[in-house]
């Protein structure tokens, strides 16, 4: 009886022979023990898209950055301190510095042309419109000389006040920090085609330069506390340390000029120096 039992189960076509495959004797407790290894497992027994969301967190372009400097200054600052675009801050400060160029030698031109007399000048008059060029590159180049050098300076200053970041990520900050004194060019050029003369040209010159002055040193604390992770006081200090360091050197050479003057005993007065 049995004998004829066992040979229709191997015979009938739901058997587990039919399938090809193994039979299954697995029971609740094996599939419950297969989804706790799958938990304790994380990502690893997911496909190769679901591990992964996104991959590489994508930096922003040259437009996008400018945007971001502009509009959303802590997510584009904490973006740089992360990765710092120094390729773009170069280019930035290159295209900032050939604007600047550009008004200051329009500025310059009007200047030698409107302003001062040309027959008074005499001799010196072509010599000065000739050396109108080589101005101009001594503009340039100061721009770059400005930058490495603020940098610089703000980076030890950020260092010595227990900054953990690198230079290179201050100077990605101070050069993208600079970007709003691209709004100062057509205000220069605004007062100068209003002349020296308007009076509500220059009040609104002298606003204009304080307000984007404002907003640079804002970038640049921002910029500052994201990179050398410092709380907001000791970034306001850094970026202000090479202000207070120019005005103290100055201050200090004025002291010596008025030591050296009394010194030297003349019966010219201590006043007519000055």
């Amino acid at each position: 009886m049995n004998e004829e039992v066992l040979r229709e189960a191997a015979g009938s076509p739901n058997g587990p022979d039919s399938t090809g495959l193994p039979p299954d004797f697995s029971g609740p407790e094996q599939e419950q023990e297969q989804g706790q290894s799958f938990a304790a497992g994380g990502s690893e027994h997911l496909p190769a898209d679901a591990g992964q969301e996104g991959g590489e967190e994508r930096f922003p372009g040259f437009l996008e950055l400018v945007y971001g400097v502009f509009f959303e200054p802590r997510p584009t600052m904490q973006k740089v301190a992360r990765k710092p675009p120094l390729g773009q801050a170069v280019l930035l400060v290159t295209i900032l510095n050939i604007l600047g160029t550009g008004a200051w030698l329009v500025t310059a031109a009007r200047f030698l042309e409107q302003e001062l007399d040309a027959a008074s000048l005499g001799f010196f008059a072509p010599s000065l419109q000739a050396l109108l060029p080589l101005g101009a590159v001594a503009v340039f180049l100061w721009g770059y000389f400005r930058w490495f050098a603020f940098s610089a300076f703000l980076s030890l200053a950020a260092e010595i006040l227990g900054g953990l970041g690198r230079a290179r990520g201050v100077m990605a900050v101070t050069g993208l920090a600079g970007l709003p004194e691209v709004l100062l060019i057509p205000v220069q050029l605004l007062t100068l085609g209003a002349g020296p003369e308007s009076l509500a040209g220059n009040i609104f010159s002298r606003l204009a330069g304080l307000v984007v002055a404002i907003w640079i040193i804002v970038l640049n604390i921002i910029g500052v506390r994201e990179v050398h992770s410092l709380s907001t006081d000791r970034s306001l200090l850094a970026v202000l340390s090479p202000g207070m360091a120019l005005l103290a050197f100055l201050l200090l050479l004025l002291a010596a000029l008025v030591i050296a003057a009394a010194t030297f005993p003349s019966p010219v007065p201590l006043w007519d120096y000055f």
